[in-house]
């Protein structure tokens, strides 16, 4: 009876110290222009040996890793590095950041009218008259939302006619999302007023409709 008792008293302490030898580090990201990049470097720290577990927080730019003893942040953030061209990690919460969005041209007719999925009221009432009005619906961690934003700093530029009103929804359940109902399927998502007034939705990064729909200078 005695060795079933120190057998299960052995077993407890090594159960005890295999869970102590487990850590869970924070480790903050930079250098990633969309959440799909978490993904890439959530598999990069798949391939580390002694990485029990990783969880990306796509708002935040961070990842939780739960790490087996012995394995050091210097390795984490090799992994991370090697995940993609430009990809830095930091140990610590806090500073997770998206790549920052390409200015506009000077002079060009652009302005936030929304950030962090705040509601703004009807688009019809904010459009701007006498030109195309454009609101770019879009959310930090979307890659295809970049291209789209490149497009239309591009066309801006020869385009006096062309205003460009960003609204940055976060997610689909911000109010901004709520406020914009059904229609909002996917990003990115451009609600575009022609001069007179005639309303087109535009989803995904297609950026010959949106020419088509812009039409000639």
């Amino acid at each position: 009876m005695k060795r079933w008792i120190a057998a299960i008293l052995l077993g407890a302490l090594v159960t005890t110290s295999a869970a102590r030898a487990d850590r869970t580090q924070v480790y903050s990201v930079r250098g990633v222009d969309c959440g799909d990049c978490g993904t890439e470097i959530k598999a990069g720290l798949k391939k580390l040996k002694g990485v029990r577990k990783s969880e990306f927080d796509i708002h935040k730019v961070e990842f939780t890793v739960t790490l087996a003893d012995g394995v050091t942040d210097d390795s984490v953030l090799a992994a991370i590095a090697n995940s993609g061209a430009g990809f830095k990690g930091t140990v610590g919460a806090g500073s997770g950041a998206y790549l920052p969005h390409v200015e506009y041209p000077k002079g060009a007719d652009v302005a936030v009218l929304t950030e962090h999925g705040a509601a703004v009221g009807p688009l019809e009432k904010l459009r701007v008259a006498g030109k195309y009005t454009v609101f770019d619906v879009y959310a930090d961690w979307c890659g295809p939302c970049r291209v789209v934003d490149a497009e239309l700093r591009k066309l801006i530029e020869h385009r006096p006619d062309l205003a460009v009103r960003k609204l940055e929804v976060v997610d689909f359940e911000s109010p901004l999302a709520r406020e914009l109902g059904s229609r909002l399927r996917a990003l990115p998502y451009l609600v575009i007023f022609s001069p007179d007034g005639k309303r087109t939705e535009l989803v995904g990064p297609n950026t010959n409709k949106l020419a088509a729909t812009l039409g000639p200078r």
